[in-house]
């Protein structure tokens, strides 16, 4: 679901950002999944770039499955993220169970190569003290290979806030654009910018961005419009990598709206949230001064939606949430995008 987009402009020294509190970042627990209770799978280290000795290679049937026993210290919103690789263009969604009852079906889509790990994540309200947390293949392919669980402890209120908390703080829309977007060409404008205190978002669909470095994933062979640079760059002055990094799209500034007006800017923290999930980005391109909803292939693939520049996508149902006057250093770091965005996520919900 690719459209053409305009030539990305760099865009000009903003001021000084603040940076990111951290005193309220989330305790992160990574369990390894080799050393989980298999069912029809088997542990392999034959693809670089696991964790640990190994990763889970599911069998290819219905009901393969990991489940790992997770310590959780106080009661609160807590993310799930399934580091995994998939290297066939075809999803393998799983459900994913906490304690037995279904908490998200991500599609876990194609990652390009089966050296090319992700991370995917789920979000559930959890009790403290000890869960199982089960993903479960829902069709005849299986899972993909899964490295490892990562588990964003709440730490007693701390902790990065789930997609349905972040959700209800953003049920109604104080409008700042002076008028409204389409998400595709085509499309009529319906689509306005909400503003608040500390916060801009919209809710639209995700197109996909493969602009930037030039991978297997995204080239000028995969994408009909790539293009091999980025608005803003790396730390060594390179483009982002599209296929890597998750990375948000902003319309460029227009009488419409002008995100540099609004304490946006490049390298600024985003949470994307869809399907039960969210995703912490950067400000890293801009796209045409009329269309808004568009993310990178990474940024599509950590929350299961199709990649593919060029039929991926979803056409609705994305929320796109950016905090304001924040910034990512380096830029592609998506550690520091994690780690900032749990810490203003949660007080974000906290001041509302």
């Amino acid at each position: 679901m690719h459209r053409p987009r305009a030539i990305a402009m760099a865009i000009a020294a903003v001021g000084a950002l603040l940076a990111a509190p951290a005193a309220a970042n989330a305790a992160t627990v990574t369990y390894e999944a080799e050393n989980a209770t298999i069912t029809q799978g088997a542990v392999n280290s034959d693809h670089a770039g696991f964790t640990g000795t190994g990763f889970v290679n599911y069998d290819n049937v219905t009901g393969s499955a990991v489940q790992w026993s997770v310590s959780v210290a106080a009661a609160g919103g807590t993310s799930l993220g399934f580091r995994f690789a998939n290297g066939t263009t075809t999803a393998r969604p799983m459900t994913i169970a906490v304690d037995g009852t279904t908490v998200a079906t991500p599609s876990f889509a194609g990652t390009g190569a089966w050296t090319t790990w992700v991370t995917t994540t789920v979000t559930a309200t959890l009790a403290a003290g000890t869960h199982t947390v089960r993903a479960t293949a829902t069709t005849a392919n299986g899972g993909p290979n899964v490295d490892s669980l990562i588990v964003g402890d709440s730490g007693g209120g701390g902790g990065a806030p789930s997609a349905s908390e972040l959700l209800s703080k953003l049920t109604s829309c104080s409008q700042i654009s002076s008028g409204k977007y389409k998400t595709d060409s085509e499309t009529s404008r319906t689509i306005p910018v909400c503003g608040l205190s500390d916060a801009v978002f919209w809710k639209a669909d995700m197109d996909i961005d493969c602009d930037g470095q030039r991978t297997s994933q995204c080239n000028e062979n995969t994408d009909c419009c790539f293009q091999a640079d980025t608005a803003f760059h790396q730390s060594d002055g390179k483009p982002l990598n599209a296929a890597t990094l998750p990375y948000v799209v902003v319309p460029s500034p227009s009488s419409t709206w002008d995100y540099r007006k609004f304490g946006i800017a490049g390298a600024g923290v985003v949470a994307v949230i869809y399907d039960n999930q969210v995703t912490y980005a950067v400000v890293g391109d801009t796209g045409p001064t009329d269309i808004i909803g568009e993310a990178s292939y990474a940024t599509a693939s950590s929350l299961g939606i199709n990649p593919d520049p060029s039929n991926g996508g979803t056409d609705s149902g994305v929320t796109y949430l950016f905090f304001k006057n924040s910034r990512v250093t380096p830029i592609e770091s998506h550690a520091n995008a994690v780690s900032a965005g749990e810490a203003l996520a949660r007080q974000f919900v906290n001041n509302h």
